[in-house]
């Protein structure tokens, strides 16, 4: 019975976590399209004057906490985000979205390692 007892403690301490962990991996997500979009800005030209604004950010629960960032293809120009991240014969890869990522995820270890601190004893 000490185990069942020490699995649950476990089982709700896991979920203390995740619901402290989804706000901060949600605000991360949305700071990363932000950041996305104000790259996309400076380089997308007026020929992609509508794909900054196709950057978005989703969090929802799976079996974790799952982010998606990145244009949306119900957007006007969100189909057009791999042609400007990566390049095509009429134009060179902006990387708009790499150059957001590795500030974008040492933001995210430093939040949710200050979030979990914060549940920690």
């Amino acid at each position: 019975s000490e185990v069942h007892a020490l699995a649950a403690e476990f089982r709700t301490a896991s979920k203390a976590v995740a619901r402290a962990l989804y706000d901060t991996y949600k605000q991360e997500g949305e700071t990363f399209a932000e950041d996305w979009a104000r790259n996309a800005r400076e380089t997308s030209g007026a020929h992609g004057k509508h794909y900054p604004n196709s950057i978005t950010s989703e969090t929802r629960v799976a079996l974790g906490i799952v982010v998606e960032t990145g244009p949306d293809s119900s957007r006007p120009q969100g189909g057009m985000g791999r042609g400007f991240e990566l390049g095509s014969r009429n134009q060179p890869p902006h990387f708009d979205g790499l150059q957001a990522l590795g500030p974008a995820e040492a933001r995210l270890t430093k939040a949710a390692d200050a979030t979990i601190g914060l549940l920690l004893p």
